[in-house]
C-alpha cells in the first residue's frame, strides 16, 4: 500500500479514536483541537520516525507549557518575557535537546500571551496533557497496525 494511503488511514483513525474518547470523558473542543494535531503533526508510516516525531514534540510541548507557566507569573513586562523566553526556548531545545524549538516556542507564546482567561498553569498543564493523549493514541494506532500488517 502507497505511504500516502498508510499515513492517511494512520492519522484519521488516530483523530477519531482521539476524538470519540475525549467526547466520552467530556473533554472541551480546544482539548480535542490539541490532540487532533498532535496526531497530525508527529504521524509517520516509519515507526523509528513516528518515535523522533512524537519525542521532539512532547519535549517541546512540555519545555514551552513549563517556561510558559512560569514566566506568565513573573513581573516583567510582556516584551521582556517574550525576547528571554524565546531565548531560553531556543537555546535550550536546539543547543542542549538537539530538538526543533518550534514547538516548544508555540506553546511557550500561547501561554504568555494569555489567549484565554484560564489560569496559565491550568492552561499549560492541559495542553501537556493533551498532547501527550495525542502522542500515546498515534503511537499504539501505529503499532498495531504495523504489528497486524493492516496496511500492506
Amino acid at each position: 500500500m502507497d505511504q500516502l494511503i498508510q499515513k492517511t488511514i494512520i492519522t484519521i483513525t488516530s483523530i477519531v479514536i482521539t476524538t470519540v474518547v475525549g467526547q466520552f470523558f467530556n473533554v472541551e473542543p480546544i482539548g480535542l483541537f490539541y490532540t487532533a494535531i498532535t496526531c497530525v503533526i508527529i504521524t509517520h508510516v516509519d515507526f523509528e520516525k513516528l518515535i523522533e516525531n512524537a519525542k521532539n514534540r512532547g519535549f517541546g510541548t512540555l519545555i514551552g507549557g513549563v517556561i510558559g507557566i512560569i514566566f506568565s507569573y513573573i513581573p516583567f513586562p510582556l516584551i521582556l518575557k517574550v525576547i528571554v523566553g524565546e531565548f531560553i526556548i531556543i537555546f535550550f531545545c536546539e543547543k542542549k535537546l538537539k530538538i526543533p524549538s518550534a514547538i516548544a516556542s508555540v506553546v511557550f507564546l500561547i501561554i504568555v500571551y494569555r489567549i484565554t482567561s484560564e489560569a496559565p498553569y491550568l492552561y499549560g498543564f492541559k495542553r501537556v496533557l493533551d498532547t501527550f493523549i495525542g502522542i500515546i493514541i498515534t503511537v499504539v494506532i501505529t503499532y498495531i497496525f504495523k504489528k497486524l500488517n493492516i496496511l500492506k
